[in-house]
């Protein structure tokens, strides 16, 4: 009887027990992946992230790497206003018949930790060459930097991201160099492809953005017809000169249509505009134009750099409001083998003395090369 008396108290106290929240709480649903999003709002995610993300962001999953690669990336960050100054140069190599292009990639990182490279274009995270762009007026002309040649150009409204088709030059172009003057743009170079009558006679052309039509250029005396890509096109009070890779640079004069012989810059400088000043980097210096004194002077706090980058200075650009220095050295001492390409970002400081101070932001190797290559060309574009 006490046994059962016991059964049956422990099966009521049992039946009183309640069970605790979390055992009759239903199961959370598995977390949703980003990726099972709509490709609308990836893209709009990836637009408001720095493009120094992109490399490791292609290699995330297929999805990410198929729209880092798309137009419709490109379109998002337009509309977004969060696009990036890319800077590319153009290389040639003797085992390679044709010209390669790098852009230049900064590492995600502190600011005392960054690190840059040059990527070659095309890559897994940027499938778009470099162009060369003239402005003129509200619109914005282009020039595919590509092999095969071609006669096409490209243009677009400052206002619109997309870009339409202009008329054709009058012969197939690859890598020409260009500039605006007056409205009209100015192309020439590219048309080395073994055909002689095409290089002699319309080695340079004018296109007219109002009558939207093209006419060749006087034909250069054979010297001035340069066989290797055009470094660039410089204007100067009316004229233009072009910049080459050769022994000689040239000079058109659209007033006379006359073409003659330029002065070849000094070897070892290269100048540059930054903001509202003009830069002259040396092998030994860095000087800024003073337009009160009329004079140049040094730019302060670069002694380091200076000593680094005096013997093999290549070029400056202007990127992102600062300076871009580039120069080579052999990777090895002794060896001649390799050459390593370095850059530097520098950033200005105007002081109340007057004088103007330099800080290096970033300063690494970003590419090693053969020893025999040589240095063409850079761009910089906005994407």
């Amino acid at each position: 009887m006490l046994y059962s008396w016991v059964q049956a108290v422990a099966s009521a106290a049992t039946s009183l027990i309640v069970e605790p929240p979390w055992k009759n709480r239903k199961p959370n649903p598995p977390p949703q992946s980003f990726l099972s999003l709509p490709d609308v709002i990836i893209l709009n995610c990836l637009a408001r992230v720095s493009m120094s993300y992109y490399p490791k962001l292609s290699l995330v999953s297929k999805t990410f790497h198929s729209l880092i690669l798309s137009i419709e990336l490109n379109h998002a960050r337009f509309h977004h206003q969060t696009q990036e100054e890319i800077f590319s140069i153009c290389l040639q190599f003797h085992d390679r018949p044709i010209p390669t292009w790098y852009t230049l990639w900064i590492k995600p990182g502190e600011q005392e930790n960054k690190r840059s490279v040059f990527v070659q274009v095309p890559s897994s995270y940027d499938s778009y060459g470099p162009l060369y762009i003239c402005t003129v007026g509200s619109d914005k002309y282009a020039l595919r930097q590509s092999y095969p040649p071609s006669p096409s150009m490209l243009v677009r409204n400052k206002e619109r991201v997309e870009w339409r088709d202009s008329p054709n030059m009058t012969v197939p172009r690859a890598y020409p160099a260009a500039c605006e003057l007056d409205g009209k743009i100015y192309v020439m170079g590219g048309c080395n492809d073994g055909n002689k009558s095409v290089k002699e006679s319309c080695w340079g052309e004018v296109f007219d953005t109002n009558t939207q039509t093209w006419e060749p250029l006087p034909n250069p005396t054979a010297e001035l017809r340069f066989s290797s890509v055009i470094k660039n096109i410089e204007i100067s009070e009316g004229k233009l000169y072009v910049r080459s890779n050769e022994g000689k640079d040239s000079v058109y004069d659209p007033i006379k249509r006359k073409w003659n012989v330029a002065e070849k810059k000094v070897e070892g400088e290269s100048r540059c505009k930054v903001g509202d000043i003009h830069y002259s980097c040396r092998r030994k210096s860095c000087m800024w134009y003073d337009t009160e004194s009329d004079e140049w002077r040094p730019v302060r706090g670069l002694s380091s750099l200076n000593k680094s980058c005096r013997r093999g200075l290549i070029e400056t650009g202007e990127y992102c409001g600062k300076l871009l220095i580039i120069w080579d050295k052999f990777a090895l001492p002794r060896r001649n083998l390799q050459k390593s390409i370095c850059c530097a970002l520098v950033s200005f400081e105007n002081r109340q003395d007057g004088e103007v101070w330099g800080k290096v932001e970033w300063s690494n190797v970003v590419l090693t090369v053969p020893s025999s290559y040589s240095y063409l060309r850079s761009l910089a574009n906005c994407f």
